[in-house]
């Protein structure tokens, strides 16, 4: 089951019922103690400089300072704007400094640290940092020891994953947080500021919210071995329409991923008057220079390098109104977005339907800025499921998948080497390819999303599209192997 990401309202909500449950301070002890578990197995002893704001954050960081003590650490606690302004943070204080504990005020006062702590700022930031508390944020940056983050980065919306107001704030190595995921970890800024995510429920009993992080066990029947007794009928027949002049490589991409990830057959209908014949990279893909009959397939895949012209956008109107299983991407979207009768035709499909725009097709479907979808992803892609009434993927670090009943999903796993020319292309095919072997609906997109970005946070450097799909199925090969070994 998809692991739960709460809001800020939901995180309050939760929080207020532990306390009345199981006393103030005890997640705040939880959370401290885990963090320094999570210091300690990654530097076992040293120097630690912790630095903690005025509210809750911060006593998040104090008991975490005297649970580094225990563990052995020397260690010094940075308060930059003077006592904490909550009951509980100077609660812990005092334990602090009953226990011998001392504070500085300047961090740069600080001896070399090992191992450097933000607990300024947490998930209610709703100003830009100034003053002390900047200062502090700097000198935090500046650091060469391991950087750890007490639930966000500070100055990080953990929402958004924008930063509040124009100046950066904390980019940590690694961020621990607590009782859930937090979206804006993953998506936008927060995806370079968090560095690797660490998260614990705490032992509490998290509820289900309508956004979870996407897991194996949401596409499991993806991961089982196929049976033997079968044929290539047996895994569907897909169709890639697409590939104008100047473009027949994105069709060819997507097609490509369809035949890797396990499709039994895939065809293509190329709209370049002078596309080729065969594939010499992939031969087993089909061409057909007639217009395809969607009605003989198992699901197709329409706009990768499609174009804008009347030709392309008959192809779309066939394809909307057949009762095929369809991935949209690319100039199909681009069609829609400028066509109202072609939305509403969407709008009103029966079948199983994929769009999957980037911020800009996005952008263009709700008829609004790329920056406002990149301010608020979450919503935005709920905005567009419920507005076509397909299942969204927006593309991106943090790629999101939304229901049109606003159930989404978001994917942990970002790597900038997706970020070259047709890897939405191959997720296309991907996606459309799990279709056509009968995979259920939601588990076919959200299989492709999860593989499509395991396979890129595989690469470092030189990744491209075309690579995307065989890495993929290696992944997919490998969790197949895994789980016959456990029967």
């Amino acid at each position: 089951m998809s692991l739960t990401v709460m809001n800020i309202e939901e995180a309050r909500e939760l929080e207020a019922r532990c306390a009345n449950r199981m006393g103030l301070d005890t997640l705040m002890r939880r959370a401290g103690a885990f963090a320094a578990e999570f210091i300690v197995s990654r530097v076992p002893s040293g120097h630690a400089v912790l630095v903690a704001g005025p509210g809750n954050n911060g006593g998040d960081a104090i008991v975490c300072a005297m649970e580094l003590k225990e563990r052995g650490f020397s260690v010094e606690l940075v308060l930059p704007g003077g006592e904490p302004k909550t009951d509980l943070a100077r609660e812990m204080l005092a334990e602090w400094r009953a226990k011998g504990g001392t504070t500085l005020q300047d961090p740069y006062m600080a001896q070399k640290a090992d191992v450097v702590v933000d607990g300024l700022f947490g998930t209610g930031l709703v100003r830009p940092i100034t003053g002390d508390y900047l200062d502090a944020l700097l000198w935090f940056n500046e650091r060469m020891g391991f950087k750890v983050a007490l639930d966000v980065p500070s100055g990080l919306n953990s929402e958004t994953g924008r930063w509040v107001g124009t100046v950066p704030g904390v980019h940590a190595d690694a961020t621990v947080t607590f009782l859930s995921h937090k979206s804006g970890l993953f998506m936008n800024e927060g995806a370079d500021a968090a560095g690797e995510v660490v998260m614990s429920e705490l032992d509490v009993s998290v509820p289900l919210t309508r956004l979870g992080v996407i897991d194996a066990s949401d596409y499991e029947h993806i991961l089982l071995t196929r049976p033997n007794f079968s044929h290539k009928g047996t895994f569907g027949h897909l169709a890639v329409v697409g590939g104008a002049a100047g473009h027949v490589g994105a069709a060819l991409l997507a097609a490509r991923a369809g035949l890797r990830m396990g499709a039994g057959t895939v065809t293509v209908e190329l709209l370049a008057e002078t596309a080729p014949a065969v594939d010499p990279v992939a031969p087993e893909l089909m061409f057909s220079r007639a217009p395809l009959d969607f009605s003989r397939f198992t699901a197709a895949v329409i706009g990768p390098g499609l174009g804008t012209t009347p030709k392309a956008r008959e192809r779309l109107v066939a394809a909307l109104n057949s009762e095929c299983p369809l991935v949209i991407d690319a100039d199909a979207l681009n069609l829609i977005a400028a066509d109202k009768d072609l939305l509403t035709t969407l709008l009103h499909r029966t079948v199983a339907t994929v769009i999957t725009p980037h911020e800009v097709e996005g952008a263009r479907l709700l008829h609004v800025e790329p920056k406002t979808i990149q301010a608020d992803r979450v919503n935005a892609v709920r905005d567009i499921a419920l507005q076509t009434g397909a299942i969204t993927v927006l593309k991106g670090p943090g790629t999101l998948v939304a229901m049109r009943s606003s159930r989404t999903w978001l994917s942990s796993i970002g790597t900038g080497s997706l970020a070259t020319a047709g890897s939405g292309d191959v997720l296309a095919g991907m996606i459309g390819s799990f279709f056509a072997q009968h995979y259920d609906t939601v588990e076919s997109v959200l299989g492709a999303v999860s593989l499509h970005a395991r396979a890129g946070a595989e690469r470092l450097a030189g990744l491209t599209a075309g690579e995307i799909a065989p890495a993929a199925a290696a992944i997919l090969e490998e969790e197949r192997r895994n789980r016959r070994r456990r029967f």
